[in-house]
């Protein structure tokens, strides 16, 4: 009995700290408020529209604040409010909010970033993305 007892104090006073110390994960497919930290901020590129004696140069911006993503190059802004987002790789983030130019309906946007260059794509049918655009640059 004496060794039951001695065996049961030994294991719990040697197992009982390590399973304290288990080190706490961070789950990236949890859905956080805002945006990434690393992601705000204008990222711009020039890109030239047109042909020949037509042709001009006009700036493709996207600007990401802590609660919205707006995006354009000529015409109509591409915009997101109400944002959630997910870490789903190393530099790839998904950015979950309501269109808030039109639909009002929720959408996504796939961004992947890696220093200080960015692509976007919005979120189409049945779970796929548009194809990858150019690299911005942060201004």
């Amino acid at each position: 009995m004496k060794k039951v007892l001695a065996l049961a104090v030994v294991s719990l006073s040697v197992g009982l700290p390590l399973a304290m110390n288990t080190p706490t994960t961070a789950h990236a497919a949890k859905w956080h408020q805002g945006t990434p930290k690393v992601l705000r901020g204008t990222w711009e590129r020039m890109e030239t529209l047109g042909q020949g004696e037509n042709a001009f140069k006009a700036p493709e911006v996207a600007n990401i604040t802590k609660s919205k993503f707006t995006a354009y190059l000529i015409g109509d802004p591409y915009m997101l409010g109400k944002l959630k987002y997910q870490k789903t790789d190393r530099h790839t983030y998904v950015l979950k909010g309501i269109e808030t130019s039109y639909s009002h309906k929720p959408d996504w946007v796939r961004i992947h970033q890696v220093g200080k260059r960015l692509q976007w794509q919005v979120h189409y049918k049945a779970g796929r993305y548009l194809k990858m655009g150019l690299w911005l640059t942060k201004k």
